[in-house]
């Protein structure tokens, strides 16, 4: 049994910049599903809507670690539903993960998909809300903290984190889950690495306190995720 009471340095495979191609795309469709089955984008869109105004009509966000653009083609008629005109930009260090949510999100309108490093995004280009789903698990807890200050200075109402809560259940559920449904090595693996990853309620504080950032609002969410919000102060 992994040790949870600490987050485990296993890296996953899709950690590897040589996975590509016909392989990565069907992983990243996949996920899809997968998040669709477990409710995976509801904390993401509930965090969204808590950093919005009550008379919001138009926001901008950036997608961290964009995937396959799912989240992306949600925000939109999400928005639009309650009469809020969105537009997301989705980024991934991967070209080739870009160019797949690009091909998968053509014709809808507000979206547009780059290959990009957080880090390397310049001072001046600033969102209304900067959001990450299921990658800063990704991140050793250096590189973590220094992740979600990056996000919070590129952010002029704050940022949105979802991401897995370390937990025995969830490792074995997931692993149970995958085994029987997945037909993907990656995920097979890596969705039972990343709860091992992944965070517990204290660890996401003591991120927030090394960035230096406003004390997050922390919020469980099913199935086993954390939804983290970090509210900016208006400048």
């Amino acid at each position: 049994m992994p040790d949870f009471s600490r987050r485990s340095d296993e890296l996953e495979i899709m950690d590897d910049p040589a996975i590509a191609g016909t392989e990565l795309f069907r992983t990243l469709d996949e996920l899809e599903i997968i998040n669709t089955t477990l409710g995976g984008y509801q904390p993401s869109l509930a965090g969204i809507a808590r950093l919005l105004p009550p008379d919001c009509r138009s926001f901008t966000l950036l997608d961290v670690g964009c995937g396959c653009g799912d989240l992306a083609r949600r925000i939109i008629p999400w928005a639009k539903k309650r009469g809020i005109e969105a537009r997301v930009k989705g980024i991934d260090l991967s070209a080739d993960t870009a160019a797949h949510a690009a091909l998968r999100s053509q014709g809808i309108p507000g979206v547009e998909f780059a290959q990009a490093d957080l880090f390397e995004m310049p001072d001046s280009e600033t969102f209304d809300i900067v959001h990450a789903a299921m990658v800063l698990h990704h991140c050793p807890n250096p590189l973590a903290a220094r992740f979600l200050g990056r996000m919070h200075a590129l952010s002029r109402r704050g940022l949105v984190i979802n991401d897995i809560h370390r937990h025995w259940v969830a490792y074995y559920g997931i692993k149970a889950l995958t085994a029987i449904l997945s037909r993907s090595r990656l995920v097979r693996n890596d969705a039972a690495v990343s709860v091992a990853r992944a965070f517990r309620r204290q660890d996401l504080i003591e991120l927030a306190a090394e960035a230096q950032i406003p004390a997050p609002e922390i919020r469980w969410r099913w199935a086993f995720r954390w939804q983290m919000v970090v509210r900016k102060d208006p400048v």
